[in-house]
């Protein structure tokens, strides 16, 4: 993805956490907010947050997992260090909580194995457990999928739990536009596993069989995606090519159009591909969308139920109504973050601020979002 390319080379800014003085004010609402640094950081890739109020997030580029403790202190030590391949768009990936992190204090995430003389260069799902320090214990490895064409793009590598406990991962083409529409290999689709003791495997009721863990497909590079819930959607942020960047209702079963033949449609029909849905959103030239979540937080209850998104080439925050089935988009409108850039995820906090990862002028940072009134 064309995102990680350009942002490589950035360093950390040490220093304070400084709110922005002005008052921004989203004309289609009224909502009136601010932004503030929460945290510099090391290219925030993925974020989430504890039930306690700790933001992990993976730093791309070191393969480090680091914690923000509830104070917004940045702990020392990281979480984890994992042997990590971080190449164009290679790298720390996808983070995730176990759905009973509370208890069993799982982590899982996903990054890019180091390749040597006798392996290829893997996207790995590992999972470990901290203790009481946030320090990682054994690291266990679910799954590994080789990356053989040589390319080092379009890695997808998002993951996220259903309220069911199913987990969610989407990967990319691996730069084969062929293995999109193909059920039979891994790549260019989204997958649904079921948890065990032992690891992971494909979730029951999968509908391409229970030993086949795709969910949907045709796909090219779903860098994240977020469960709707609202609705049986997931909806995901897919990278196209020089053209068709969308977000797509990502629907069981269903294929996303991608292939080594395809030619640029928008939102409109592909009668010639089985089970094909159109996106929602369509967007050319490219923006590169980034993060993605369905606003459900107290702090903005007029975006309630809101589809909010961002994307690396211009490091906009979009806010998208949707209908009542919630597969078409109503309105779309920018959400002005000033001098800020929303590039990489987006996530909302215990009480209801967006959180999202930067990597600008002024390094890599965690920036807030929050009503206007909030100290």
């Amino acid at each position: 993805m064309r995102w990680l390319i350009w942002g490589i080379g950035y360093l950390l800014l040490i220093g304070s956490v400084v709110a922005q003085s002005a008052t921004f004010t989203h004309e289609a609402t009224g909502t009136q907010y601010r932004l503030e640094t929460y945290s510099p950081a090391n290219f925030p890739v993925g974020m989430v947050f504890a039930p306690d109020g700790r933001l992990f997030y993976n730093e791309k580029t070191t393969g480090n997992v680091r914690v923000i403790l509830p104070d917004g202190t940045l702990q020392n030590a990281p979480v984890v260090t994992l042997p990590t391949d971080a190449l164009q768009e290679r790298g720390m990936l996808g983070l995730a909580l176990s759905p009973d992190f509370e208890n069993d204090s799982m982590i899982y995430v996903v990054h890019t194995l180091i390749g040597n003389t006798r392996d290829f260069p893997a996207n790995r799902l590992v999972r470990f457990s901290i203790d009481e320090n946030n320090i990682a214990g054994d690291v266990q490895e679910l799954w590994k999928i080789p990356i053989t064409t040589g390319q080092l793009l379009h890695n997808g590598g998002n993951i996220h739990f259903d309220d069911e406990g199913h987990l969610f991962l989407s990967l990319g083409d691996y730069g084969d536009a062929t293995n999109a529409q193909n059920i039979n290999t891994p790549q260019g689709a989204i997958h649904r596993f079921d948890i065990t003791d032992e690891g992971i495997v494909p979730a029951v009721g999968n509908p391409f069989g229970d030993d086949n863990s795709l969910y949907a497909y045709g796909l090219r590079n779903p860098f994240d995606f977020t469960i709707d819930p609202y609705s049986d959607w997931l909806f995901a942020a897919e990278v196209g090519a020089n053209c068709d960047d969308e977000i797509d209702v990502i629907q069981a079963g269903m294929n996303y159009g991608w292939s080594d033949s395809y030619d640029c449609v928008g939102t409109d029909d592909l009668p010639t591909l089985v089970d094909y849905v159109p996106p929602m959103l369509s967007f050319t030239p490219a923006i590169t969308p980034t993060g993605i979540v369905v606003y459900e937080g107290a702090a903005f209850p007029e975006w309630q139920g809101n589809l909010i998104f961002c994307d690396w080439n211009f490091g906009t925050m979009r806010r998208v109504v949707l209908n009542d089935t919630r597969t078409q988009a109503l309105e779309v409108h920018e959400i002005d973050l000033g001098t800020n850039m929303c590039r990489i995820d987006l996530v909302i906090g215990l009480e209801g601020a967006l959180y999202f990862g930067t990597v600008d002028g002024e390094g890599g940072r965690i920036v807030r979002l929050l009503p206007e009134n909030d100290q």
